[in-house]
């Protein structure tokens, strides 16, 4: 995409990014050219992003899930760097309620996107209430803090059915997120299976939000992605459907194409504005396969992961949240959907590894069939053939990748060398699990 020349106005503020991975590079490619001095706040000495060209430069800063409290003096040490207030861009839930707990502090110092629908975004429960009550179609859904609460849910509830935080840093404290299987949410089939996998996250998560599973693959998935102006109206938004997630049905969306999906656009401006809600949003919503209607997953009130793709089509959210920012709107509103233009955003590594874990979950079930020499090496041929027309389709088409770009080849030589160490990693682990079950099967 060639990206526009624009004069930078003496005015313009810098931009701190709180991530250095896909979603802080995003906005970065998304601003460069316009002018904006773009600044990553990272934790982590090896994230790709901090050796991108598209960042003015990188601050090392404290992580802000463990220790919010550092995070808050360094950017106020920042802060005294810069003659303008710049803007926070956060992107992580975590960023969020950082930035909300933290406005006294900040507010003063930065010009924070942030208002105070927030929570009431980020408590799934409470925006399935708002949801309910406006018309728009969610999961029947509960939230239970014991065993007994979940018990009497199950008289209203159809199996199968989705276990999830009510807020989704819940599970993503410290300690915690490997406790629950590092899974940002699960499916069960039956009361038991709940009860046992309740016992087991209770100790660290007693709060749980259950929900009836809608009917669908991970292409019933899909997304508005918008800009609410301080009118609540939707300035910009572009639609999108999800084509694959890693693992499927509730993990990382690693390949999603612009697409027209008009059916939820009114759903997400009559959410988000019952919600009050003024910014930048992705609403998530799934079509049930069984009876065509939509409904309600979740909203991001940030950016997101695949938020650059709307750039490459003409609605260039950050830029748009950036001249709300500084007091620069556009000067006519842009209700623009120009998804009918399909373009692909693609995580590399997150891609890789579906189709790494589908493969071999192929050749384990080749391996367990009797048959001749001939049936089974026919199977590994399939095997094989799956795994190339995978990755074909995934790379079919007009395509961002989250990290790969010609124009700054340093982020993706190190992801590169971050996900060879990671295979060579989850091998060495494989290796050991087998040499082990083998040596107690002997034994």
């Amino acid at each position: 995409m060639r990206e526009p020349k624009v004069k930078k106005p003496a005015a313009f503020s810098p931009v701190f990014v709180m991530n250095t991975y896909y979603t802080g590079i995003g906005i970065a490619r998304s601003l460069h050219g316009y002018g904006v001095d773009v600044y990553g706040l990272s934790s982590e000495a090896d994230a790709p992003g901090i050796r991108s060209r598209f960042f003015k430069g990188i601050y090392h800063v404290p992580n802000g899930r463990d220790d919010p409290k550092a995070l808050c003096e360094k950017l106020i040490e920042l802060r005294r760097r810069h003659d303008d207030a710049p803007i926070i861009f956060p992107t992580r839930d975590f960023d969020v309620k950082f930035l909300h707990d933290h406005r006294t502090e900040l507010s003063s110092l930065y010009r924070i996107p942030q208002n105070s629908a927030v929570e009431r975004l980020l408590d799934k429960f409470v925006l399935f209430k708002i949801a309910k009550s406006h018309a728009i179609p969610v999961p029947a859904t509960v939230v239970c803090n014991s065993v007994e609460e979940i018990t009497a849910a199950l008289s209203i509830l159809r199996f199968p059915l989705v276990v999830k935080p009510r807020v989704a840093t819940q599970w993503r404290q410290k300690g915690t997120w490997e406790a629950v299987g590092a899974r940002k949410a699960f499916l069960v089939n039956s009361a038991q299976e709940l009860r046992t996998q309740y016992q087991q996250i209770s100790s660290v998560s007693p709060e749980v939000m259950i929900q009836e599973y809608v009917e669908g693959s991970d292409c019933d998935i899909a997304v508005c992605c918008c800009f609410i102006n301080e009118k609540h109206e939707i300035q910009a938004y572009f639609t999108a459907k999800k084509l694959r997630q890693n693992p499927p049905l509730f993990g990382t969306g690693c390949a999603i194409e612009t697409t027209n999906v008009p059916e939820i656009v009114p759903l997400t401006y009559r959410l988000l504005r019952a919600a009050g809600y003024t910014g930048i949003a992705e609403v998530e919503f799934k079509r049930n396969s069984s009876d065509g209607n939509w409904f309600l997953i979740e909203v991001n009130p940030r950016h997101w992961d695949q938020h650059e793709v709307g750039a490459h089509i003409g609605v260039n959210l950050s830029w748009i949240a950036y001249q709300h920012m500084i007091g620069r709107p556009s000067a006519s509103p842009l209700p623009v959907n120009k998804a009918a233009t399909q373009f692909r955003w693609i995580a590399e590594t997150e891609a890789l590894m579906l189709v790494l874990r589908n493969a071999y979950t192929q050749i384990q079930e080749n391996r367990r069939v009797e048959g001749s020499f001939s049936q089974r090496l026919s199977s590994h041929f399939r095997t094989v053939r799956t795994f190339l027309f995978e990755v074909a389709f995934l790379l079919k088409g007009r395509k961002v990748f989250a990290i790969l770009d010609r124009r700054d080849p340093l982020p993706g030589i190190l992801l590169c060398l971050r996900t060879a160490r990671e295979l060579c990693e989850m091998a060495a682990r494989h290796f050991t699990t087998h040499s082990r079950t083998r040596h107690a099967i002997v034994d």
